[in-house]
């Protein structure tokens, strides 16, 4: 190791001692970085070094976070190796690379400050197994033909050379654009025009001087809307290619963010992406698809001259092909979510502002969302693993576990912590007043079956299941219109839970009933289908008999109220 980066280490570690992280690992916590240890440890202690060496960047700048980072210098054939807390200037590169050897240790990490127009500055995470490279310079000097639409009416422009390519724009009578190729057949011409890059058949233009002028313009492929040249500003167009994940914790890709007024302007693979007051995830796999997640905020996203608004939460795919796999080869698509897990391990540390607090699931588990914190509360749904939940705030339950309260779009619903992973700032997340328990009012039993004086509570201590009556539907209230809802006799399961009992009837999740005195118990809240509103007081009249009362509101006739007094009986 050299003297300089000793330095950097030497740095890093006062810099870790002064924000209070300096006791996360050894003396020899480089050394570390090289045994035995998870993809998780890694992660952790990667992203704590980039954070510090990485702060404080200049646009134009690029800094080398952790290890498995290489460079190729403007002009040069060979990568070369930098190392980790070092800076450089995008202007004097031509490529960044970041390796991953999660077995060896190392995670490349780099941080670009990107240009964004008027001074403004793109932030730009490179990660995992990932390269950018400023693109190939695919327009040399050939030949063109100022050509102008030749009709009385505007003609249309297609993104390839055939009209099953789909329409990207129109040419105006009289109006004029430049030809710069043709396909094989020569019915075709490619044209720059205000738009960008188009295709037009050959009969509907005009031009100046010999009628075989087109002869001479390039033969390109029918699908080739290349850009004519790169822009000036050194990565603002790039090329990005990433790699699979060795695992989970080190994934690979390309962070973005920008907070400016004015819309930052980046085109990567031939892919323009127009965005402000947003967080992005980059993925090109050769051959396979560009992906542009929106972690936070909107981007306009345009390919082969078509452009679909992609929102927080959803996602654009764009098919890559050509030569070298990372060409655009159809228009961009629109995937109204992506599963959480592709996001779970982004390191979002890197980025200067932190994004609002978001959980998931990283595995396709069973999580169920409930009403309130606590195992007792009733169910609302499961959580989908291809979906990201927002955070809303966080409460304990009454054994002090936490529990995020989340937005699901209808009504809040609340999981526990332990079941989910989070990411962003979620450690500015507001504790929040829980939802209180609800409880309908002990009804007198049906059958004159009194819920006896006693102290001694007759719900049973295991897994029983007993026959159940409901009698027919008592409704009350405005009911005018809405039918009769009977049910008929079925079997329930009662089986203790902390706190109360579980009911598990016809519906496919059962209820939580808290236990609210001796042999009487109650849930109040949503039911199982989602469909309205329940009320249930079970009380137990022997050891053999149960009484209840349930009153069922749906959504659909809000003041109607259909009512239902159970007797059972204990089969077994």
């Amino acid at each position: 190791m050299g003297r300089k980066r000793w330095i950097h280490a030497g740095w890093l570690l006062m810099s870790l001692a002064a924000v209070g992280l300096a006791g996360m690992w050894p003396v020899s916590w480089r050394a570390h970085a090289q045994g035995d240890q998870s993809c998780a440890q890694l992660a952790e202690q990667a992203l704590a070094e980039a954070t510090v060496f990485c702060s404080g960047l200049t646009a134009g700048e690029v800094c080398y976070g952790y290890d498995q980072v290489s460079v190729r210098p403007v002009g040069a054939s060979d990568a070369l190796s930098v190392q980790a807390g070092d800076r450089g200037t995008l202007e004097a590169l031509d490529a960044v690379m970041t390796a991953a050897d999660p077995a060896g240790g190392a995670w490349g990490l780099a941080v670009l400050a990107l240009p964004a127009g008027e001074g403004g500055m793109v932030t730009a995470a490179l990660f995992g197994q990932a390269t950018v490279a400023r693109p190939p310079v695919t327009v040399a000097e050939r030949p063109t033909l100022p050509v102008f639409n030749r009709g009385n009416a505007p003609i249309n422009l297609r993104n390839g050379a055939g009209i099953t390519y789909q329409v990207v724009g129109q040419l105006a009578p009289g109006e004029a654009a430049l030809a710069d190729g043709r396909n094989e057949q020569g019915d075709w011409l490619r044209l720059q025009y205000a738009g960008g890059i188009a295709w037009v058949f050959t009969p509907l233009i005009g031009w100046e001087g010999d009628q075989g002028a087109p002869d001479a313009l390039t033969v390109l492929l029918p699908s080739d809307v290349t850009p004519v040249e790169p822009p000036a500003a050194p990565f603002a167009a790039l090329t990005l290619s990433t790699g699979e994940a060795a695992c989970a914790e080190t994934p690979s890709g390309l962070l973005l963010q920008y907070s400016g007024e004015q819309p930052a302007q980046l085109q990567i693979n031939q892919t323009g992406l127009e965005f402000s007051g947003a967080t992005l995830l980059v993925t090109a796999t050769p051959g396979e698809a560009l992906r542009v997640r929106a972690l936070a905020g909107s981007v306009m996203v345009t390919a082969r001259g078509i452009a679909q608004e992609v929102s927080t939460g959803q996602a654009a795919r764009v098919p890559l092909g050509g030569d070298d796999g990372l060409t655009p080869t159809a228009i961009p698509s629109v995937e109204r979510s992506y599963p959480f897990a592709e996001v779970a391990y982004a390191p979002l540390a890197l980025l200067p502002q932190e994004v609002a607090c978001t959980v998931g699931l990283v595995t396709p588990a069973s999580v169920t969302l409930r009403v309130g914190p606590g195992m007792q509360r009733g169910v609302l749904a499961s959580m989908s693993p291809t979906a990201s939940y927002s955070v809303l705030g966080w409460a304990s339950d009454p054994d002090g576990a936490p529990w995020w309260q989340l937005d699901t779009g209808t009504q809040p619903s609340w999981v526990a912590q332990a079941d989910v992973r989070a990411i962003g700032a979620c450690q500015a997340v507001a504790q929040v007043e829980p939802p209180p328990l609800v409880f309908a009012p002990p009804a007198a039993p049906a059958e004159g079956g009194a819920a006896p004086e006693t102290g001694v509570d007759f719900a049973p201590a295991g897994n029983s299941v007993w026959q159940m009556r409901p009698g027919s539907d008592n409704m009350t209230g405005e009911c005018s219109g809405a039918p009769a809802i009977n049910f008929c006799d079925h079997l329930a399961a009662i089986a203790p839970v902390a706190g109360g009992i579980s009911w598990k009837g016809m519906e496919a999740s059962p209820y939580y009933l808290t236990r609210i005195q001796p042999n009487v118990y109650a849930y109040s809240g949503p039911n199982v289908l989602g469909t309205g509103t329940v009320s249930m007081t079970l009380t137990f009249t022997s050891e053999t008999t149960i009484n209840m009362v349930m009153r069922l509101v749906l959504a659909s006739e809000p003041n109607c109220q259909h009512v239902y007094y159970y007797t059972g009986t204990r089969n077994w």
